[in-house]
């Protein structure tokens, strides 16, 4: 059996151990999980019906279907990027190292296959359970990044979507926040089309767009920057389907513009509503108007 008296009970990553670890999860999941754009790109690739689909105007159902696709692979990374880290626990971290070898007993090969698997299983559990302050903390990384992930997922497919249809853009992410700062714009703006140099000579004949997966308060944030940058309005990409009318009508107070899927945009309570669009009207109609003057001009 295993030596407990010997084992040490920990409650949290020793503190001459914390900025180690904090780099080693830093380092991993940099290296173990692919950005947003690379396994956007990848579905598409695998999945070229839906460059098709996209240019034969069924978008709503095509972005739905991309976030559940991009998701997934997101989350076959991150599986990854678990295993190879607590592999690393070992090897680089004291704590980690001692326990785990503690835990082995020499005699352990010479195990028959039952006992074997039941001795196995009992390390691992231990093993477990004595690091558990490590892993509770890798959970906590897990946790952030998947907040952050679905936001980025949502922005690299919208992004596609441009390119695809050959629509010029540009964006914080490709352009840098420094421009954008340097116009009088917040981080809340995520992207102009067609082009800055439209928005500096005529910001009204330009589209002002900013993404968020779940609306709840967050728009406010947007109303205050329409206020604070003087825009005239921005169009609010949304994948949330539970948009009320009567906070539609808020956001249409405040001038902005609901790009939502057309289920949504389109269902009994929202239907009236002027500034609630779907993804096929923003696309197909919004944005041509506004290149089609800088076109002619």
């Amino acid at each position: 059996m295993f030596k407990k008296q010997a084992l040490p009970v920990i409650t949290d990553v020793p503190d001459d151990e914390q900025e180690k670890f904090d780099k080693l999860i830093k380092s991993c999941r940099s290296k173990y999980i692919r950005t947003s754009q690379e396994i956007v790109d990848k579905v598409f690739k695998e999945k070229p019906v839906y460059l098709q689909k996209i240019k034969n105007k069924e978008v709503s159902q095509s972005i739905s279907g991309l976030r559940e696709l991009v998701w997934n692979e997101y989350l076959k990374d991150e599986v990854n990027f678990n295993i190879i880290l607590i592999q690393e626990l070992h090897a680089t971290l004291k704590t980690p190292k001692y326990i785990l070898e503690l835990l082995i007993d020499e005699k352990i090969t010479k195990l028959n296959e039952k006992e074997l698997l039941k001795e196995v299983r009992n390390l691992c559990g231990e093993y477990a359970g004595r690091i558990f302050p490590y892993i509770y903390k890798i959970s906590l990384s897990n946790t952030n990044s998947r907040r952050s992930r679905a936001g980025k997922t949502f922005e690299s497919i919208i992004y596609k979507v441009y390119d695809i249809l050959e629509y010029d853009f540009d964006s914080q992410s490709k352009v840098g926040r420094k421009t954008f700062t340097e116009l009088g714009l917040g981080k809340k703006v995520d992207s102009i089309l067609p082009n800055i140099g439209c928005y500096e000579q005529r910001r009204n004949k330009t589209i002002i767009g900013t993404m968020k997966t779940s609306l709840r308060e967050r728009w406010q944030e947007v109303a205050e920057e329409i206020e604070r940058t003087k825009i005239p309005e921005i169009h609010l990409l949304t994948v949330d389907e539970g948009i009320s009318k009567s906070k539609a009508q808020e956001m249409a107070n405040h001038n902005i513009i609901v790009v939502a899927y057309d289920w949504v945009a389109n269902s009994e309570s929202l239907a009236p509503m002027k500034n609630i669009i779907s993804f096929e009207d923003y696309l197909f109609e919004e944005i041509p108007s506004i290149l089609k003057f800088w076109d002619e001009k």
